[in-house]
């Protein structure tokens, strides 16, 4: 590890990788990534508006994709500030791109409507391409990728973050019982186990997020007709409209289980 001019040698029986989805640690110790493209971009920016979001984030679903403003603001008051992520083709992201702030703004309130009034300013621009990113093999005796860097998802319904915690608390979980079962936290044994808990949610999680895509992306007409009569139907079905945003929140996938050594009854217990 470098520090200013300073550089120190550090030890331990596990390196934790967890440096988002263009990681350069990843790269360097090389691990093979994969890459599925959506022809999507999303469009980053801080936004104004002219009503307060009262803590509040919004998703829509648009023809070229999902578009959701997050609140900005201190824990004591609510404010008009939300950050932007916004799903646009590669031809739409260079159209918007050329148009002025003002205009930016304008096409803005097209797409979102006047939820939270009108869009009095957008702040500078940032966009990167969007992916489907995999590490078929994220661990290695004494590393393991973790979140992002192991697995990139779509933004839709922000599954990522929720994902990338579930993982670590898996992780944390197998730590626990090596140090228990006097194994190294960095052990194989240990870290596959890790990547076959996991694994499930990741895959269950990548599947919503492809069909979120696919439903709500630009579509055939009798698609679209389902998809307006399902979404009807999620207000008249009890419990429906519970489940689906369980889903989206993803908090429908599994939890991390913790498997302890067996007890003095001679059966294994388990909780989540």
């Amino acid at each position: 590890m470098k520090t200013g001019d300073d550089s120190h040698r550090m030890t331990a029986q596990c390196l934790v990788v967890a440096d988002g989805g263009r990681s350069g640690l990843r790269e360097r110790l090389g691990f093979q990534v994969r890459h599925r493209s959506y022809g999507q971009n999303a469009l980053i920016a801080n936004v104004s508006t002219s009503e307060s979001h009262q803590f509040s984030a919004y998703e829509r679903f648009t023809d070229a994709g999902p578009m959701a403003l997050l609140p900005h603001g201190g824990a004591n008051r609510a404010g008009q500030q939300s950050a932007l992520v916004w799903t646009l083709t590669d031809e739409m992201m260079e159209e918007v791109l050329a148009l002025p702030d003002a205009d930016k703004c304008q096409r803005l309130q097209e797409r979102f409507g006047w939820r939270l009034g009108r869009f009095t300013r957008i702040g500078e621009c940032s966009h990167y391409p969007l992916k489907l990113s995999t590490v078929d093999e994220p661990v290695r005796p004494g590393v393991a990728l973790v979140g992002n860097a192991a697995h990139a998802l779509h933004p839709v319904a922000g599954q990522g973050f929720n994902l990338a915690l579930r993982g670590l608390m898996t992780l944390v979980e197998q730590f626990r019982l090596a140090v228990e079962q006097g194994q190294s936290l960095g052990d194989l044994q240990v870290l596959s186990r890790y990547q076959q808990l996991h694994r499930q949610d990741w895959q269950q999680t990548a599947q919503f997020s492809d069909s979120l895509i696919r439903l709500f992306g630009p579509s055939l007409t009798p698609l679209a007709v389902a998809r307006d009569a399902g979404l009807v139907g999620l207000d008249l079905v009890p419990g429906a409209k519970r489940w689906f945003a369980r889903k989206a929140m993803g908090l429908g996938g599994r939890r991390a289980v913790i498997h302890k050594p067996k007890t003095g009854t001679g059966e294994p217990a388990s909780h989540d």
